[in-house]
């Protein structure tokens, strides 16, 4: 195939336009997903978005979360350090429960069961199998089947039709403006990236237009297409990252997978449940909060459905930090019980 990333880059935006035409929930996402994986099935290929590209839709996601950064933001913020300590309980449940039924149920490997359990941060997850001789091909699976299951079910559960709404492009005052700030944002993703910071577009983003809108020097009122360029490049990657599993090896572990992502996905929803009801905070919004994974997926779908997205994705950020210190704590204890 000639020009395979020019291909898959049309072909994600055309079926991303298809599945947005049908009102598909998250179709911008969705539809892409279907499309790049089942065209990397036939021809073969598997080109990726690239690192930048990925970077650029986090940076957009950022910005658009940034945006809604008001001094009124911190008057509900004091409700989540609370909020946040039952998140890191219901994901360490998460872990120890996912864990043990891998292990006993599926005759995982002890370490691998583990692993594959854990709610997040798959880059550890895979490191650590490494190092501690465990299955790097199962517990990649696991979690990008995880990915994949939340990507689809969550915008199908939280999906509320919408009336038709005029595609907000640029205007021709803020263009120039635009351009001016997402510029700064990519220069400044690149400067944190270099210093190793977690998830250097997002922060950028937010920042900037943070910054901007609590000084109330401009209005931001970020372009609605924004979003639909993130999912569009999220979907592409999250296709290519499931067809490079192998289906052979996804089809015989697809089912318990999905099983167990499931019973993950119902322990997450109980956190939720009892957080709502503790502390007051819309169900909606922990429910996204809590699902054990989609760290790109779940502040889109709140952005799309008019949920907080800075109480999702400051949750999101936590779990996925969390993960990468936890992770490594329990994994020697597992090797040697």
């Amino acid at each position: 195939m000639r020009h395979p990333l020019l291909i898959f880059g049309l072909v994600s935006a055309a079926s991303a336009v298809a599945f947005e035409a049908i009102n598909f929930p998250l179709g911008a996402m969705i539809g892409p997903i279907f499309a790049v994986g089942t065209l990397a099935y036939i021809t073969g290929e598997s080109p990726e978005p690239g690192v930048d590209a990925t970077d650029f839709a986090i940076m957009l996601i950022g910005v658009v979360l940034g945006s809604q950064v008001t001094p009124e933001v911190f008057n509900h913020a004091e409700k989540w350090p609370a909020s946040i300590l039952l998140l890191l309980l219901t994901m360490i449940l998460i872990l120890l429960t996912l864990g043990r039924i891998n292990q006993q149920l599926l005759g995982m490997e002890r370490v691998s069961a583990y692993l594959a359990g854990a709610p997040g941060n798959l880059a550890t997850a895979v490191a650590i199998a490494h190092q501690l001789d465990g299955s790097i091909s199962q517990v990649a699976i696991y979690h990008s089947l995880r990915l994949a299951f939340l990507t689809v079910i969550t915008p199908l559960i939280f999906y509320v039709p919408e009336t038709p709404t005029t595609f907000q492009a640029f205007g021709s005052s803020d263009f120039v403006i635009w351009i001016l700030l997402l510029a700064f944002a990519w220069l400044m993703t690149q400067t944190l990236k270099k210093l190793s910071v977690t998830t250097p577009g997002l922060l950028a983003g937010a920042i900037v237009t943070a910054s901007i809108s609590l000084s109330e020097i401009e209005l931001i009122n970020p372009p609605s297409f924004f979003i639909s360029i993130a999912m569009i490049i999220f979907g592409w990657q999250i296709a290519i990252d499931i067809l490079k599993q192998g289906l052979l090896i996804l089809s015989k572990t697809v089912a318990p997978a999905i099983c167990v992502n499931l019973l993950g996905v119902i322990l997450a929803a109980i956190g939720a449940y009892i957080t709502h009801v503790a502390i007051d905070i819309p169900l909606s919004d922990t429910l996204l909060a809590f699902m054990p994974g989609g760290f790109q997926v779940m502040p889109v779908v709140a952005l799309e459905t008019g949920a907080d997205g800075l109480y999702v994705t400051t949750h999101h950020l936590i779990r996925v930090l969390a993960m990468g210190m936890l992770i490594p704590l329990f994994a020697y204890f597992w090797r040697r019980s």
